[in-house]
Protein backbone atom coordinates (compact mmCIF):
# COMPACT_ATOMS: atom_id res chain seq x y z
CA UNK A 1 0.00 0.00 0.00
CA UNK A 2 1.21 3.51 -0.90
CA UNK A 3 -0.02 6.26 0.41
CA UNK A 4 -0.53 9.43 -2.03
CA UNK A 5 2.23 12.64 -2.09
CA UNK A 6 -0.50 14.63 0.09
CA UNK A 7 -1.14 12.31 2.95
CA UNK A 8 3.13 11.62 2.75
CA UNK A 9 3.46 15.79 3.05
CA UNK A 10 0.94 15.90 5.93
CA UNK A 11 2.10 13.13 8.09
CA UNK A 12 5.80 14.72 7.66
CA UNK A 13 4.22 18.11 8.43
CA UNK A 14 2.07 17.11 11.56
CA UNK A 15 5.70 15.50 12.81
CA UNK A 16 7.20 18.49 12.47
CA UNK A 17 4.63 20.50 14.30
CA UNK A 18 4.21 17.89 17.12
CA UNK A 19 8.41 18.66 17.62
CA UNK A 20 8.26 22.00 17.52
CA UNK A 21 5.78 22.33 19.58
CA UNK A 22 4.54 25.53 18.14
CA UNK A 23 3.44 27.24 15.12
CA UNK A 24 6.28 26.46 11.88
CA UNK A 25 6.33 28.48 8.85
CA UNK A 26 5.28 26.79 5.70
CA UNK A 27 7.91 28.42 3.61
CA UNK A 28 10.63 27.10 5.90
CA UNK A 29 9.32 23.93 6.35
CA UNK A 30 9.10 23.58 2.21
CA UNK A 31 12.45 24.55 2.23
CA UNK A 32 13.83 22.13 4.75
CA UNK A 33 11.86 18.76 3.23
CA UNK A 34 12.63 20.44 -0.47
CA UNK A 35 8.68 20.15 -0.99
CA UNK A 36 6.78 22.36 -3.26
CA UNK A 37 5.23 24.88 -1.25
CA UNK A 38 2.14 25.44 -3.48
CA UNK A 39 1.51 21.55 -2.20
CA UNK A 40 2.24 21.82 1.25
CA UNK A 41 0.13 24.93 1.24
CA UNK A 42 -2.43 22.99 0.01
CA UNK A 43 -2.04 19.93 2.81
CA UNK A 44 -1.55 22.65 5.41
CA UNK A 45 -5.65 23.34 4.70
CA UNK A 46 -6.48 20.55 4.83
CA UNK A 47 -4.96 19.49 8.33
CA UNK A 48 -6.51 23.30 9.49
CA UNK A 49 -9.76 22.18 7.76
CA UNK A 50 -9.61 18.60 8.91
CA UNK A 51 -8.84 19.99 13.07
CA UNK A 52 -5.51 18.14 13.67
CA UNK A 53 -3.86 21.87 12.87
CA UNK A 54 -4.87 25.55 12.81
CA UNK A 55 -3.21 28.55 11.30
CA UNK A 56 -1.54 31.84 12.86
CA UNK A 57 -0.97 35.08 10.65
CA UNK A 58 1.64 37.72 11.32
CA UNK A 59 5.26 38.06 12.11
CA UNK A 60 5.15 35.26 14.30
CA UNK A 61 2.68 32.84 12.47
CA UNK A 62 2.65 29.86 10.93
CA UNK A 63 0.56 26.50 11.86
CA UNK A 64 0.94 24.49 14.67
CA UNK A 65 -1.04 21.81 15.72
CA UNK A 66 -4.78 21.76 16.79
CA UNK A 67 -4.59 19.70 20.03
CA UNK A 68 -2.08 17.63 21.90
CA UNK A 69 0.45 14.98 19.71
CA UNK A 70 -1.07 11.78 22.07
CA UNK A 71 -4.53 12.94 20.64
CA UNK A 72 -3.73 12.69 17.26
CA UNK A 73 -3.95 8.83 16.03
CA UNK A 74 -2.38 8.49 12.87
CA UNK A 75 -5.06 6.37 11.09
CA UNK A 76 -7.26 9.01 11.93
CA UNK A 77 -4.96 11.27 9.80
CA UNK A 78 -4.60 8.90 7.06
CA UNK A 79 -8.61 8.19 6.81
CA UNK A 80 -9.01 12.04 6.59
CA UNK A 81 -6.48 13.08 4.07
CA UNK A 82 -6.67 9.95 1.86
CA UNK A 83 -9.96 10.43 0.09
CA UNK A 84 -11.73 7.35 -1.68
CA UNK A 85 -9.10 4.68 0.25
CA UNK A 86 -9.46 1.76 -1.54
CA UNK A 87 -6.69 -0.90 -2.58
CA UNK A 88 -8.69 -1.84 -5.54
CA UNK A 89 -11.80 0.02 -7.91
CA UNK A 90 -13.91 -3.74 -7.82
CA UNK A 91 -16.88 -1.30 -8.69
CA UNK A 92 -15.81 -1.17 -12.48
CA UNK A 93 -14.56 -4.65 -12.92
CA UNK A 94 -16.30 -7.46 -14.68
CA UNK A 95 -15.70 -10.32 -11.88
CA UNK A 96 -17.28 -7.89 -8.84
CA UNK A 97 -20.69 -10.29 -9.25
CA UNK A 98 -18.68 -13.69 -8.12
CA UNK A 99 -15.49 -12.57 -6.71
CA UNK A 100 -14.10 -12.97 -3.32
CA UNK A 101 -11.23 -10.33 -3.56
CA UNK A 102 -13.11 -7.34 -2.65
CA UNK A 103 -13.79 -8.81 0.81
CA UNK A 104 -10.27 -9.93 1.48
CA UNK A 105 -8.76 -6.49 0.49
CA UNK A 106 -11.19 -4.82 2.21
CA UNK A 107 -9.98 -7.22 5.22
CA UNK A 108 -6.72 -6.10 4.60
CA UNK A 109 -7.11 -2.26 4.30
CA UNK A 110 -8.90 -2.05 7.76
CA UNK A 111 -5.80 -4.14 9.49
CA UNK A 112 -3.53 -1.61 7.68
CA UNK A 113 -5.62 1.26 9.46
CA UNK A 114 -5.95 -1.04 12.39
CA UNK A 115 -2.10 -1.08 12.53
CA UNK A 116 -1.54 3.00 12.12
CA UNK A 117 -4.69 3.52 14.68
CA UNK A 118 -2.88 2.38 17.38
CA UNK A 119 -0.18 5.14 17.56
CA UNK A 120 -0.43 8.50 18.19
CA UNK A 121 1.33 11.16 16.46
CA UNK A 122 3.42 11.66 19.55
CA UNK A 123 4.31 8.08 19.52
CA UNK A 124 5.73 8.67 15.68
CA UNK A 125 6.64 11.99 16.13
CA UNK A 126 9.52 11.01 19.18
CA UNK A 127 13.38 12.13 17.90
CA UNK A 128 16.29 9.94 17.85
CA UNK A 129 14.18 6.71 16.67
CA UNK A 130 16.05 4.89 13.55
CA UNK A 131 13.77 5.21 10.47
CA UNK A 132 12.15 1.98 9.19
CA UNK A 133 12.79 0.08 12.37
CA UNK A 134 9.27 -1.03 13.45
CA UNK A 135 10.77 -2.38 16.73
CA UNK A 136 11.33 0.63 17.97
CA UNK A 137 7.39 1.58 18.25
CA UNK A 138 6.28 -1.14 19.16
CA UNK A 139 8.04 -4.90 20.69
CA UNK A 140 8.30 -7.68 18.03
CA UNK A 141 5.56 -10.09 17.71
CA UNK A 142 6.04 -13.89 19.33
CA UNK A 143 8.51 -15.90 16.95
CA UNK A 144 9.72 -12.75 15.38
CA UNK A 145 13.52 -12.96 14.13
CA UNK A 146 14.28 -9.00 14.34
CA UNK A 147 15.93 -7.82 17.29
CA UNK A 148 16.29 -5.02 18.83
CA UNK A 149 19.69 -2.91 18.01
CA UNK A 150 21.73 -2.20 21.64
Amino acid sequence: MQLTQHTDFGLRLLIVLARKGGAVSLPAFSAEQGLSYHHVAKVAQALVSEGFAKSQRGRSGGIALARDAADIRVGDVVRRLERGLRLADCASCALKADCALSSVLAEALAAFLGVLDRYTLADVSREGVPAFAPWSLAPPSPGCAVTEPS
